[in-house]
């Protein structure tokens, strides 16, 4: 790991992969495995539907929602483990 948390990811992993210096990723645990996210480097879903629904809540940032997202997945499968 290197400093600020930026990780090393060798070049034929990001070939395939289609990353480019500075691209930003999120590692996602489920149990024993970490899975490498990659966000739609092309607009995904979240950013095509930010600010669709209007609430109580303050709208949040596409960024905000894909991490709320994620954590409320990771919670779920944590939950579920232990059970």
């Amino acid at each position: 790991m290197l400093e600020k948390g930026r990780a090393t990811i060798p070049q034929e992993l990001r070939s395939r992969l289609g990353l480019r210096k500075g691209d930003k990723i999120k590692f996602l645990i489920e149990g024993d495995i970490i899975r490498l996210v990659i966000p739609d480097l092309r607009g995904g879903t979240v950013e095509k539907t930010v600010g669709i629904l209007k609430g109580i809540e303050p709208e949040m940032t596409a960024e905000e929602l894909e991490e709320a997202f994620l954590m409320a997945v990771a919670s779920k499968i944590k939950a579920e483990e232990e059970t």
